[in-house]
């Protein structure tokens, strides 16, 4: 017996792309309303989070901790317009304190 499938995020041309192991789901840009971070305490650190906000309230979230994190953060800049000069740096810098960073606004089709 597996246990449940790791949910995996990717950005692309396409839009935000979830894989839960039981078929992938599609956010177009269109439906991203802004890319958010943030922090929480963790046991031995900090937790960081890309958040993608999406027009119907729902949310796609992305912690460091995932194996997609890097891909992410280095694939974003190509899709969204960043309210941040240097997303990995402003992540490493996001701390718990430090509330809600958005990350970018709305997102621009390709």
């Amino acid at each position: 017996m597996t246990g449940p499938h790791p949910m995996r995020v990717a950005v692309s041309a396409r839009g935000v792309e979830v894989d839960d192991g039981q078929g992938g789901v599609l956010a177009p840009w269109s439906d991203v309303r802004r890319v958010t971070a943030f922090a929480l305490a963790a046991a031995g650190g900090t937790a960081r989070y890309v958040s993608f906000d999406l027009v119907d309230g729902h949310c796609v979230e992305v912690d460091d901790a995932s194996p997609e994190w890097d891909d992410v953060v280095a694939a974003l800049p190509a899709h969204a317009d960043l309210a941040v000069d240097d997303l990995p740096a402003a992540l490493a810098d996001l701390g718990p304190d430090d509330g809600v960073l958005v990350v970018a606004g709305p997102a621009r089709a390709r």
